[in-house]
């Protein structure tokens, strides 16, 4: 154990939290240096951070600084400071100075914010405190006023009547800048009036710094009274606006944003605020958090942009646990508006769980990734037109740079919006949808087409047409489009719901339940955590060696959680904070290269494990049962692992010459030892886990051996869990994908209806004139194959590319003398590849649990050829190995 992690525990306000929290709590710490005389914080600075002193000593002093300041006390090591500032959201009450070289520990609020959520019985001792503290102050300035107003009425009435519409207007102002309050209120003797005042033996006027005053609280409190008075509400509401305008012109926008909302001009408040967001979270959020709460809700409900911004200004704060509460309901909007419900649901199903866990830091990133979800299909819908968010954060000539080389991205982007998730009920793309796949199925059904089908062919086609669009085009959530498929066709005949329903109760359905538990429970449990530490401390801490390692571990996680959205909100935030341990800018071009690495785990070989991705666990459903009896998970990995060394290495050489950094890493394992061993022994459910973990491989491993099929292998891994309490019932609820359960039962029994009605037979006849002429040639037919899947994957998504596709091409593999698990593998590996970003929703995922820190999209776009080029040239040389195992 660290000194730090002793000293952490020593501290009363720690010392009730678990190992895995002080472990995340400690990796949040920031080891800084102070010389020797050096002002650490200032009084009335920003509270923004805690620490705690690892070396060397300081000074508290109480008082504006310099020779006046008064020393109240000294701190040395092991010793703490900074909590108040932390917990009351107001300015240091004290300056804080090193006296000699000096090493801090330095905290977030966000994480203190945790350590408060965990223990809240400590905020309401605090509040309690403060409300003391409070009442004393209340009774005091109630004496002090009594005896004030007389003076000031004094004060007054003594001035001329244009001295005392100054006084009254300049009160207005939260601080008072001679050089041009003259201006801002359009009087000239401003400066002569208030050295006057300033000049009184009563401490009317204050010098704040240099030419800035304040006035005595008691004395603006008396002018306000008399603005009221003098003033109609209107004429006060302009000069605000006049006065905020004249701020902006100065580019002082910590003092424009109060009067224009004193203005109550909202629209000006919103454009200020959107557009000085950095300067503004950087250096006052909680002005920004105040400012934003004074907005109506009407209008702060319709802005994505200001639910992020108070998202983050309360984040910066401390207060996380606000911040995924306006993320929650900002969801829970979506969700009310039409947005695609099963999305949304999971994102937050998994933040619930995650919150559960007291993880709150994992959860905020995953709320957030969704607003970006929610933004990316707005900007689709638009034509890609709206605000985006990346822009905000890229400077000036990067985004001329951005355009230039992403112009025909735009293109696209406007191209697609038919195609992208719906953000509003009763969407255009909607409507054509549901228009188009209720008109193809009207023609089916009642104007049979003369084809070489039966009628009732044909009218299962018509629902099978009918089910397709609406799954391209999202007219429903795709399980609910799975649900009118399964009771159409048995309402009207067509099927039984033996056949139709078949699906639930085949190995692949229960296959992927027990993998989906499996990946939660590795999740939850703290096992995913800790592993991702190992991993990236076995490789050494520069930049060459950790694209090496984050490639290896993705690929390792990949096997483990098949769900890319888990993967990806756990691994980018800490992908985040090991570019920021190197010393990288974010986002930069090293930070970029380390995300493209990871990516090869987090979505891009998804293809390598059966149980890589639900993709694959589909298309391995998709497969004739002595297929599927031939592809154990071992066999399964045997088969696919040197088209996936093929494109593991070209990739990894790409990022490494695409992203070179932009500056030299600063090597430090410190943090990560640290919080391993704050992790210390792994805890109960950990052990089962691994335990569980073990021995599911080991079983898939030798299926061949025991002849235990692998599906009641997984299922009995969740057995263990659910029965041992690692997976409780809300975990189950919750982290289990179950509409991607329904829809994946439903879906499994479309090749039983295809065969029955020998629709597969049509559509290989449909489909063998494009791919028959290169049957003889493997090299050209793949190559076919490949580029049919990505162009599908230009409208269709990952899952129902895989689906449509495996389908169709499936029958055509004895034809061309493959084994049907070599098409379904080319159409595996040719989806994964993506040109846009609406493509993958886990790439929008990663962008917003960073904020768009982690990597920009015109560096990511430079990998993208890449990977189409891998995919392909992985395929070719696959087929000399193919053909040594007998698969073609």
């Amino acid at each position: 154990m660290t000194a730090l992690a002793d000293a952490i525990r020593n501290i009363p306000l720690f010392s009730g939290l678990s190992r895995e929290d002080i472990a995340k709590v400690l990796g949040k710490f920031e080891e800084i240096s102070f010389g020797a005389g050096t002002i650490i914080f200032a009084q009335g600075d920003p509270g923004d951070a805690f620490y705690v002193i690892e070396s060397g000593g300081v000074q508290v002093l109480l008082g504006a600084g310099g020779e006046r300041s008064e020393i109240i006390g000294a701190l040395g090591p092991l010793d703490c400071f900074g909590e108040m500032a932390l917990l009351s959201g107001e300015p240091r009450s004290a300056t804080i100075v090193a006296v000699k070289e000096t090493a801090l520990w330095k905290l977030s609020c966000e994480a203190w914010n945790e350590l408060i959520q965990k223990h809240p019985t400590w905020l309401l001792q605090f509040c309690a405190t403060l409300s003391k503290k409070l009442a004393n102050a209340d009774r005091q300035s109630l004496q002090g006023w009594t005896a004030f107003e007389s003076l000031a009425n004094e004060l007054y009435e003594a001035k001329t009547p244009e001295q005392q519409q100054f006084l009254r207007r300049a009160a207005l102002l939260t601080r008072i800048d001679a050089p041009i309050v003259g201006e801002l209120l359009r009087a000239p003797l401003a400066r002569a009036w208030l050295a006057d005042l300033e000049n009184k033996q009563f401490p009317f006027l204050s010098a704040v710094d240099g030419d800035t005053y304040a006035f005595h609280p008691f004395l603006k409190k008396y002018l306000m009274q008399k603005l009221g008075q003098c003033e109609d509400e209107e004429t006060v509401r302009q000069l605000h606006r006049e006065i905020a305008a004249q701020y902006e012109k100065a580019e002082n926008w910590e003092q424009a944003l109060p009067h224009w909302l004193e203005a109550r001009d909202w629209p000006s408040a919103a454009r200020l605020l959107t557009s000085r967001k950095e300067e503004l979270l950087n250096e006052s959020p909680a002005l920004l958090r105040s400012g934003i709460e004074r907005i109506p809700q009407d209008q702060f409900v319709s802005d994505l942009r200001l639910v992020h911004l108070k998202a983050a200004a309360c984040a910066r704060l401390g207060d996380v646990a606000a911040a995924v509460k306006i993320y929650q309901e900002a969801l829970s909007r979506e969700l009310k508006a039409g947005a695609s419900a099963d999305a949304f649901s999971r994102y937050m199903g998994m933040a619930d769980a995650l919150l559960r866990k007291g993880d709150y830091g994992h959860a905020l990133s995953l709320l957030r990734g969704a607003i970006e979800t929610a933004e990316q299909d707005t900007r689709n819908e638009a034509g890609g037109l709206k605000f985006d968010p990346r822009n905000a954060n890229t400077p000036a000539s990067g985004r001329s740079q951005d355009f230039a080389l992403s112009r025909w991205h735009w293109v696209w982007t406007g191209l697609s919006g038919l195609f992208s998730a719906p953000t509003q009920r009763l969407s255009l793309r909607r409507w054509i949808g549901g228009i188009l796949g209720v008109a193809a199925f009207i023609v089916l059904w009642f104007f049979p087409p003369d084809i070489d089908l039966s009628s009732a062919a044909i009218r299962q086609l018509a629902f099978l047409c009918l089910t397709l669009i609406f799954w391209v085009f999202q007219v429903f959530p795709e399980y609910g489009v799975a649900l009118i498929f399964a009771l159409g066709m048995i309402l009207s005949g067509l099927g039984t719901s033996q056949v139709i329903l078949g699906g639930f109760a085949s190995t692949t359905w229960f296959m992927t339940l027990g993998v989906l538990g499996l990946g939660a429970a590795i999740t939850s449990s703290g096992l995913f955590y800790r592993l991702s530490l190992q991993l990236v401390r076995f490789f050494p801490l520069n930049y060459n060696s950790q694209v090496l390692a984050l490639g290896f571990m993705g690929i390792v996680v990949m096997a483990l959680i098949p769900q890319q959205s888990a993967r990806t909100a756990i691994i980018s935030q800490m992908l985040l904070n090991l570019s920021e341990s190197l010393g990288y800018k974010n986002p930069s071009k090293a930070s970029t290269g380390l995300f493209a690495a990871s990516f090869l785990g987090l979505g891009q070989l998804g293809f390598l494990f059966l149980t890589g991705s639900t993709t694959s666990l589909m298309a391995w459903g998709l497969l004739p049962p002595a297929v599927r009896l031939q592809f154990t998970w071992g066999y399964w990995f045997i088969a696919a692992l040197p088209p996936t060394l093929v494109v593991v290495a070209l990739v990894l050489v790409a990022v490494r010459f695409l992203y070179q950094p932009e500056t030299q890493a600063q090597v430090s394992y410190r943090m990560v030892q640290n919080q391993l061993g704050v992790l210390g022994p792994l805890s109960r459910s950990e052990w089962i886990t691994l335990g569980v973990l073990g021995a599911t491989v080991g079983g898939w491993l030798t299926s061949s051996y025991h002849g235990i099929d692998g599906a009641w292998i997984a299922l009995l891994a969740l057995c263990v869990l659910a029965n041992t309490g690692v997976l409780g019932l809300g975990m189950l609820k919750k982290a289990i994908d179950w509409e991607l359960l329904l829809y994946m039962g439903i879906t499994l029994s479309i090749p039983p209806v295809l065969t029955h009605a020998k629709i597969d037979h049509w559509l290989v006849d449909l489909i063998a004139p494009v791919i028959q002429p290169f049957a003889a040639k493997p090299v050209l037919s793949f190559i076919v194959i490949a580029l049919i899947t990505y162009a599908t994957k230009l409208v269709f998504t990952s899952f129902l590319t895989v689906v449509t596709l495996t389908v169709a091409l499936l029958p055509l593999a004895s034809q061309m003398g493959l084994n049907p698990w070599v098409v379904a593998m080319i159409i595996l590996i040719a989806s994964e590849v993506w040109f846009f970003p609406f493509q993958v929703d886990w790439h929008t995922m990663a962008y917003g649990c960073t904020e768009g820190k982690g990597f920009s999209y015109s560096l990511m776009y430079r990998v993208n050829p890449i990977y189409a080029l891998a995919y392909i040239v992985a395929l070719m040389a696959a087929i000399p190995y193919w053909r040594y195992l007998g698969l073609m």
